[in-house]
């Protein structure tokens, strides 16, 4: 098993790669497609965060860790305790998150509110179409600025590791 520097050298190196194609001659720099590049950008926002409690995300294929790991991985990435954000969808589903943890650090950072994307987000994904209008220009609007944020943090990795 790869020590947690390792893993994070590995994963920078990947992120270069696909934004830059490492300057090799294997051809132009692959981009990554909106959804990935935020996706990437929230992993290792998400992987950074957990790393710094000395905590690492499991890995497809790795070893399962202990249930106390499990628990402390799934507690500072997702949030512990009662969900501080909640939406009641009109179908009477509630919906809940988490304002603390990882995963709530890295949606503050890409999105800038993170009380604004889960309202916004749990209904346009909830509700698709029937999502108030003012609801799905929000979305592309904060969507739009997570992926200029995760595009800058990930070209920031891309150039330390060149």
């Amino acid at each position: 098993m790869r020590s947690l520097s390792a893993q994070l050298s590995l994963m920078a190196c990947l992120l270069a790669m696909s934004l830059t194609g490492c300057g090799g001659p294997a051809g132009p720099p692959v981009e990554l497609g909106p959804d990935d590049t935020v996706k990437a950008a929230q992993k290792l926002l998400t992987d950074r965060c957990l790393a710094r409690q000395g905590l690492v995300t499991p890995r497809p294929g790795a070893a399962v860790p202990p249930p106390e790991q499990a628990r402390r991985v799934v507690g500072a990435l997702f949030g512990t305790g009662r969900a501080e954000l909640s939406l009641t969808l009109p179908g009477g589903q509630v919906v809940s998150q988490h304002s603390d943890g990882c995963l709530a650090a890295a949606q503050r950072r890409l999105y800038g509110d993170q009380k604004r994307w889960f309202l916004v987000s749990t209904r346009v994904n909830n509700l698709r179409s029937a999502a108030p209008a003012a609801d799905r220009a929000e979305h592309r609007r904060l969507r739009a600025e997570a992926l200029e944020r995760s595009r800058a943090l990930l070209t920031e990795v891309a150039q330390a590791h060149a």
